[in-house]
């Protein structure tokens, strides 16, 4: 029987990749810690980008139920009237 995983919340996901690219950049580990720390990343990162969807979806519902249009990309240059 395979555990199931806990995922983490989105920050802290974040939180934890941050300190793995830390520990890789450093260069000062394993081959063998270096796969296991990256391996750990692929799964923070698929977590992320998860949580991500979710939330995008969470917000089409939102708007759709507000009768509101579709979303549109963010463009940090515009600005808002």
């Amino acid at each position: 029987m395979v555990a199931k995983r806990k995922k983490l919340d989105y920050e802290a996901a974040v939180s934890e990749l941050e300190s793995l690219v830390e520990r890789l950049e450093k260069g000062d580990i394993s081959l063998e810690e270096s796969l296991k720390l990256y391996e750990r990343g692929v799964l923070l990162t698929r977590d992320c980008q998860e949580a991500l969807q979710a939330a995008e979806q969470k917000v089409q519902m939102l708007l759709q139920q507000s009768g509101q249009s579709d979303l549109v990309d963010f463009d940090p240059d515009s600005e808002v009237s």
